[in-house]
């Protein structure tokens, strides 16, 4: 089955190719040409073997005697050398233009084997797929080296931008190929088969798994992939950059909330487990003993991203007070920040109601410090708590009964941050619960459930699962942004664009003038989030409050000790406040899903915009005179904006004295804009003042968010 006799009527029947590149692998190449010869299908093949220009003489001597053995079913391809995607490209050309009829072609590279009946297993899942799939991908069964990974389970776009799950062995439909779907030539490091994937992904196409296919991958010392490993990061980045709509932070968001939740919520008083990533992008409510069996499985099933990766406990009436103020998106994101920095988080929460306006204070201590030994789950008066499931999934496995004592995290500073919220809110408060006791009830529901043969079960079988895992955040932004986490903030229906308004806490005047420019961004198109940046409580206006679609805390610092200021801390004088790394990228990824980031006389965010206009947002500073006590004088504001002025697309004078000093200081004048929703100008104002841009000329169109 599967032979071809020669002539041209015969290729005029061949519906599948596999094409083999090889360059310096004539040993290899005998057995991967015999393999690809002997699959078993009742289709016609054919096998093309692209020789790129190979210095050993014994390479082009196999290549043409195999093609001498096997007439019109082995196609001997000979060129120069130009790397592997151009073979693998030539191959796919000469494909195309021989074989009328093709439906699909293989990639089998000369250092790899396949099983008989590999071919007929791949094609009859592309013909049974409907019209979105683009490609079948195999298991990787690895020889060389003891390792078989699963990739089986459904494909996930999320999961694609940071893990290479169709790896080489993978077969390409004809309407991939006819898309224009080619390898990048100027990849010659490796990983440019996921490349070529990403770019059928852009197109709209998915891949399909297709198990026990038997293909054989095999590993040696000076593979190229062993050398793709040593030098990463810029493949990565070469491959970042050829598909920025794939890895914009708002695209890999969507992403995220379409294959699944990043926190699960646990509701004791209802006993459901609410999933959700963004609020207000909808929420999934789980009966607890689902969820259990959900979590349980997760390690070992692949599906990336059908169990969230953090849990959080705290009951109904806290979450629903939370959501109905707008707080639940900011109470959550300080949760997971904190989860960055201890194995486990437990809040305080006090409420108090008043008659108008809000007000909210976080703070935070760790517990804990570096300290090795394993703790007990504690049983105090927290209204809410939050760890990576992973980690209670872990504690159950290895301790089902007894006593449960966690294990720190070796890569987080603490055992413990333990966190106090004080609200203030409008209407009628209910004491929360306590989140300790249910989260020890989770616990007990998991050990249950763990308990029973046929879960526990799953945990003797020796197969390394590539794809199996609880899903986080981590996976996917810290390969593809170099973030821990982005807050998760979607763009809202229609054509409206986020901006993000960072003001001190305990800066009054601030804090309304966010508010006004929120109030005239949204009259732009742009829904605009208070970001409350700093130290200490925030209390806003009932007329604040309303101006802004949601308000995000994000205290600092939060659980670890502030790092004071030395003398290496200042631009040209002028105390400059650095961030912990840990701090700055939660601050960097507390920021980066917004299309706008605008600091409001917030001198600590300036050091964020650069790695904030990397990622696509834009930056403006507003800057003027500040009543705060203790804060910088207006020229130390000014000179410390001037230290990152080329992170900032625009700065905006809050009146002429400012604006003056700005051009003092060598600020750009093309960067200067005069808000034209501001305050009002004096009657007889400066005339520079006065000439300068308005801010609304350097607004975008309100079209639709890539």
């Amino acid at each position: 089955m599967g032979a071809c006799a020669g002539g041209d009527g015969h290729q005029a029947e061949i519906r599948a190719a596999i094409v083999v590149p090889t360059y310096k692998h004539s040993g290899l190449l005998v057995e991967a040409l015999s393999t690809a010869l002997h699959q078993d299908t009742d289709f016609a093949y054919a096998v093309v073997v692209v020789n790129d220009g190979c210095p050993f003489p014994e390479t082009g001597r196999v290549c043409r005697e195999f093609a001498a053995a096997h007439p019109g079913r082995l196609f001997h391809l000979n060129k120069r050398n130009a790397g592997l995607s151009a073979a693998r490209n030539s191959g796919i050309a000469f494909a195309l233009d021989a074989f009328p009829a093709l439906e699909a072609v293989y990639f089998l590279d000369s250092d790899n084997r396949i099983r008989p009946h590999l071919l007929q297993r791949m094609l009859d899942a592309l013909r049974a797929a409907g019209p979105e799939v683009g490609w079948a991908y195999p298991d990787v069964d690895k020889f060389g080296f003891f390792e078989f990974c699963d990739m089986s389970g459904p494909y996930s776009p999320l999961e694609h931008l940071f893990r290479n799950v169709s790896e080489a062995g993978s077969m390409a439909s004809r309407r991939l190929l006819d898309g224009g779907v080619r390898f990048d030539e100027t990849m010659r490091q490796g990983s440019e088969d996921w490349e070529f994937w990403l770019q059928g992904l852009e197109r709209g196409f998915h891949g399909v798994h297709v198990p026990g296919t038997g293909f054989g991958y095999r590993r040696r010392g000076e593979s190229m992939l062993t050398e793709s490993e040593r030098d990463y990061r810029p493949i990565l980045t070469h491959i970042q950059k050829r598909h920025p709509a794939l890895f914009a932070v708002q695209a890999v968001l969507r992403a995220e909330v379409a294959v699944g939740r990043r926190c699960a919520v646990y509701l004791p008083d209802r006993a459901v487990v609410r999933c959700v990533t963004d609020p207000a992008a909808g929420e999934e409510d789980l009966p607890l003993a689902d969820f259990v069996r959900r979590a349980l499985r997760a390690p070992e099933r692949p599906g990336y991203g059908e169990c969230p990766g953090l849990l959080a406990v705290m009951d109904s009436g806290l979450y629903e007070l939370l959501k109905r103020h707008r707080l639940l998106r900011g109470a959550l994101w300080v949760l997971e920040r904190a989860a960055g920095q201890a194995t486990l988080v437990r809040a305080e929460v006090t409420a108090e109601a008043v008659e108008s306006g809000c007000a909210l204070s976080w703070s935070g201590a760790p517990v804990g410090l570096q300290a090795d030994a394993p703790f007990p789950l504690p049983d105090g008066g927290a209204a809410m708590a939050m760890l990576p499931t992973a980690v209670l999934l872990d504690l159950v496995r290895r301790q089902p009964a007894g006593a449960p004592l966690l294990e720190r995290d070796p890569r987080k500073p603490c055992a413990e941050a333990r966190l106090s919220l004080a609200l203030a809110l409008p209407g009628a408060v209910t004491p929360p619960g306590r989140a300790d006791s249910a989260l020890s009830t989770l616990r007990e529901a998991m050990a249950a459930q763990w308990a029973l043969p046929s879960n526990g079960g799953w945990a003797a079988a020796p197969i390394d699962r590539y794809r199996a895992g609880v899903a986080t955040p981590a996976d996917v932004y810290q390969t593809v942004h170099r973030l821990p986490s982005v807050l998760p903030l979607l763009h809202p229906e229609g054509k409206r664009r986020l901006a993000a308004l960072v003001a001190d806490p305990g800066d009054a005047a601030a804090l309304e003038e966010a508010a006004r420019m929120a109030r005239w961004l949204a009259g732009k198109g742009y829904d605009a989030h208070l970001v409350a940046m700093g130290g200490g409580g925030l209390s806003l206006s009932a007329a604040a409050a309303e101006a802004f679609a949601s308000v995000i805390p994000h205290p600092l610092p939060l659980v670890l000790p502030e790092r004071p200021l030395t003398r290496r801390d200042a631009y040209l004088g002028t105390p400059l406040r650095p961030m912990d790394p840990e701090e700055e990228d939660m601050a960097a990824a507390t920021l980066a899903a917004f299309d706008l980031a605008v600091t409001v006389r917030h001198g600590a965010a300036h050091a964020l915009m650069g790695r904030l206009r990397a990622l696509g947002v834009a930056g403006w500073a507003v800057l003027g005179p500040s009543a705060v006590p203790d804060a910088p004088s207006l020229a130390d504001a000014v000179n410390g904006c001037t230290a990152f002025e080329h992170a900032y697309q625009t700065v905006v004078p809050l009146d002429a004295r400012t604006f003056h000093l700005c051009r003092a200081l060598g600020l750009p004048p093309d960067k200067l804009r005069r808000w034209d929703g501001g305050a009002d100008m004096d009657p007889d104002p400066d005339p520079d003042w006065a000439a300068c841009a308005p801010l609304s000329s350097c607004l975008p169109e309100p079209t639709a968010p890539v």
